[in-house]
C-alpha cells in the first residue's frame, strides 16, 4: 500500500525543536517537498487477508454472493511483494495430488493488482471446489434456518410443513430471479422437501424433529446440491 497521511500529523524534530510537516509547507518549501518525496517512496506491507475480505464484501454487495470474487482489482495497492508468473500460476491452480488450489494475487500491466482464482481447498470435491458455490450454500442454509425458526413453536404437522415449504420456495425463487441459481424454470433450479414420508419418519414426527431438504442448482440446471437441516419442535 502507498502512504496516505495528514501533514499535520507528521511530527518533525531537529534538536530540541519540534514542528509538523504542515507547519513548514510555506516556511521551508524545499524541506517540505523533500520529506513528502521520501514519504511517498515508503511502502506499507500487509498480509492479504484484509484486502481479500474487502473484495468478498464488495463482490457480495455489487454482484451477489454467487459471483466469483476473482479477476477483481485491489484498490490503493501498489502491487504484491512477490510476482507470480503464468507458469507458476499453472502449478497453483490445482495440485495434481491433493487437488488443493492457491488463489494468487497477481500484478498485470495496464490492469493493476488482481485476485486470480476463486477455488476452495476442496479441489477434488465436485460440489465445493468453487468459492462462490460454497458461500452461496452457506448463505442459503443460514437464511433458511433463520426464516423457519418460527416452526419450533408450531405443531409438527402438515400445516407447519406447508408454511415452511412455501416460505423456502419463495426465497429460492427470489435467488433464481436474481441469477443465483441455474435453470430456465424454477423446477430446474431448485426444490424443497419437508414432510412425513419425504424427509421424516413417523418416529421423527413423534420426537418433534422437523427435517427440511433443500436442493439447488448453482452450476448447471438440474444438477442439484442437496442441503438438509432440522429443527427440534416444541409442540405449542
Amino acid at each position: 500500500l502507498s502512504h496516505h497521511y495528514d501533514p499535520a500529523a507528521v511530527t518533525l524534530r531537529e534538536g530540541d525543536q519540534e514542528t509538523t510537516l504542515a507547519a513548514i509547507a510555506t516556511t521551508n518549501t524545499a524541506r517540505y517537498n523533500l520529506i513528502k518525496r521520501r514519504l511517498a517512496d515508503q511502502r506499507v506491507i500487509l498480509p492479504p487477508s484484509a484486502a481479500i475480505a474487502g473484495i468478498y464484501a464488495r463482490t457480495d454487495r455489487e454482484r451477489g454472493v454467487w459471483k466469483a470474487p476473482a479477476n477483481v482489482g485491489l484498490s490503493a495497492v501498489v502491487g504484491p511483494t512477490e510476482q507470480v508468473t503464468s507458469d507458476e500460476q499453472e502449478r497453483l491452480n490445482v495440485d495434481p495430488g491433493s487437488g488443493k488450489s492457491i488463489n494468487a494475487i497477481r500484478a498485470f500491466s495496464g490492469k493493476g493488482t488482481l485476485v486470480w482464482g476463486a477455488r476452495t481447498l476442496a479441489g477434488n470435491d465436485n460440489e465445493w471446489r468453487y468459492i462462490p458455490v460454497r458461500r452461496l450454500f452457506l448463505m442459503i442454509e443460514e437464511s433458511a434456518r433463520k426464516a423457519t425458526s418460527f416452526a419450533v413453536f408450531e405443531p409438527n404437522d402438515s400445516n407447519t410443513w406447508l408454511k415452511v415449504k412455501g416460505m423456502l420456495e419463495s426465497y429460492l425463487y427470489g435467488l433464481w430471479e436474481q441469477g443465483a441459481l441455474q435453470g430456465a424454470t424454477p423446477e430446474a433450479a431448485y426444490y424443497v422437501n419437508v414432510g412425513l414420508g419425504k424427509t421424516m419418519t413417523p418416529q421423527d414426527v413423534l420426537e418433534g424433529r422437523m427435517i427440511v431438504e433443500i436442493a439447488a442448482a448453482a452450476v448447471r440446471p438440474a444438477e442439484f446440491i442437496v442441503l438438509r437441516f432440522s429443527h427440534k419442535l416444541i409442540d405449542a
